[in-house]
């Protein structure tokens, strides 16, 4: 049985794993923004698993909440073995040189700084206890080569916590700390609606039929993304839900005519 950690996490990828490592028999420590999310998601949890679930605010941006994160999993289940730093932001709307000023901070706030203060958190106290396996989560299939319009800025947090991670590997490869990536495919999550909703129907229509055959529901990709996690051993490697090998399948398949449909249930 794991102790597991995961900022962000009362929606969307992180709820998810939440979910899946609580249906698995381990402990799971949530955060999120606000008191209530924490409350309703930490309920729901002990509901599919009684006692498995403790949760508090944090505000990944504030190195002082992600230290309490850190002391409320160790009070709540006596040790932390596994810290996935997921909170962040993703930001479809502008080109590069749109966006507003407000848009970059929270972009690089969420995402760059609040992932080296979660990892500080996490590497200063797992070198303490002697061990532990941090991951952080990369955007969608990231492998650096694929381009996708209106998320430069975005994608570009991304590389930095993909560099910033290969830097953690090499520096706890000798203590007893293992690092590691999560890149969880494009989801179809709370944040996801919030760029859909900004799109004209027009829009919406052209990029339908390419959002069918890449994204899926959290649902999915959580579980297996949950086991490759507990089961991994190998410091640095990333664990990616969509990679190059089943975007081809899918192509293929939509080629053949064996379409997916992931919106309908939404009535889109």
């Amino acid at each position: 049985m794991s102790n597991i950690v995961i900022t962000g996490s009362s929606k969307g990828i992180g709820r998810g794993l939440a979910e899946a490592f609580v249906r698995r028999g381990h402990n799971v420590t949530v955060s999120a923004r606000g008191a209530d999310a924490v409350t309703k998601t930490t309920a729901e949890l002990n509901e599919l698993g009684p006692g498995r679930a403790s949760g508090t605010t944090c505000d990944v941006t504030v190195k002082a909440q992600l230290q309490a994160l850190w002391q409320h999993a160790r009070e709540a289940f006596g040790s932390v073995d596994i810290w996935i730093n997921n909170a962040g932001y993703a930001n479809a709307q502008y080109l590069v040189h749109e966006m507003p000023e407000d848009t970059v901070h929270r972009l690089v706030d969420g995402n760059v700084k609040g992932t080296v203060f979660g990892s500080q958190v996490a590497i200063n106290g797992f070198r303490e206890q002697g061990h532990g396996a941090l991951y952080n989560m990369l955007g969608g299939s990231f492998d650096g080569k694929r381009l996708t319009p209106r998320m430069g800025v975005y994608s570009a947090t991304k590389a930095a916590i993909w560099l910033l991670s290969q830097y953690l590997v090499a520096e706890n490869r000798e203590h007893g700390v293992l690092v590691g990536m999560i890149s969880p495919g494009m989801l179809i999550s709370d944040n996801w609606f919030e760029q859909q909703k900004q799109l004209s129907p027009e829009e919406w229509q052209k990029i339908r039929p390419m959002l069918n055959i890449l994204c899926d529901h959290v649902e999915t990709a959580a579980p297996w993304l949950a086991e490759q996690v507990l089961e991994n051993r190998k410091p640095g490697r990333r664990i990616a839900w969509l990679t190059g090998g089943k975007i081809m399948r899918r192509f293929l398949a939509a080629r053949l005519g064996r379409k997916r449909d992931l919106f309908s249930r939404y009535g889109l």
